[in-house]
């Protein structure tokens, strides 16, 4: 994962219907440790798109797997407030990628039978698609300093946004040449209603501007709807 930048991605079981995204590790309420990743509204976002699209995993009324409805009507659930667990894919890929990871349980049958496979493939087939295309969403180029050249490594921050992303090696830049280029040139702190952190060397910093939990830099007037359904998007 640290030489393939992975952006978005879902690790698959069985013996449940839902979707879990993280945090999956939970502490005792005295620690004072969140259960909510600052980027719990776009993780909301992904899973419901995942589970809205599938054909049977939202009809909740017919009751869970297990009778017991862990998600509130939805298909969806938090890890740390289902089943809290230390180390699992999800937090890592968090913590320590770009990757946004979620647990997906396809079914009720853990071992499902041959004959039941076509029909588990019909019903998570719209869903697996739509998944993938939310890998499309939000804003997507190459950081570039003043000459235009690619920066590789550089920490991307978002206001109000309690988690930092990274460019990607050289090596990946270069097959993106021909993508949008994102200068930090066009990021203005001063037009932000907080003053940014101070850079670290050998790490550049390009600073983009948000809107609710959105980051748009000037001039790309990109967006993703939050899981509410109201489309927030960047200054033009």
């Amino acid at each position: 994962m640290e030489k393939t930048p992975f952006v978005l991605g879902a690790n698959f079981h069985g013996g449940e219907k839902l979707v879990s995204y993280p945090y999956d590790m939970a502490r005792p309420p005295l620690e004072g440790e969140r259960e909510e990743t600052p980027d719990h509204a776009i993780f909301r976002w992904l899973a419901i798109s995942y589970a809205s699209a599938h054909l049977t995993m939202s009809e909740t009324f017919r009751g869970g797997c297990h009778t017991q409805d862990m998600t509130n009507g939805m298909g969806i659930v938090s890890g740390a407030k289902w089943h809290p667990r230390v180390g699992s894919l999800n937090d890592f890929s968090y913590l320590h990628t770009n990757c946004l990871e979620l647990s997906i349980y396809l079914g009720c049958d853990k071992f499902p039978h041959a004959s039941e496979l076509q029909q588990e493939w019909e019903n998570n087939k719209e869903s697996l698609l739509t998944f993938m295309e939310q890998v499309h969403r939000g804003i997507k180029g190459v950081v570039t300093d003043q000459q235009g050249d690619p920066i590789a490594n550089a920490t991307i921050v978002v206001g109000g946004i309690n988690h930092n992303m990274k460019t990607g090696s050289l090596q990946a830049l270069s097959s993106a040449s021909r993508a949008p280029r994102l200068r930090a040139a066009c990021c203005q702190p001063s037009t932000y209603p907080h003053r940014p952190p101070a850079s670290m060397p050998g790490s550049p910093r390009c600073f983009l501007g948000v809107q609710g939990y959105v980051a748009a830099c000037r001039g790309l007037g990109m967006g993703v709807p939050d899981p509410a359904g109201q489309e927030m998007t960047g200054s033009p």
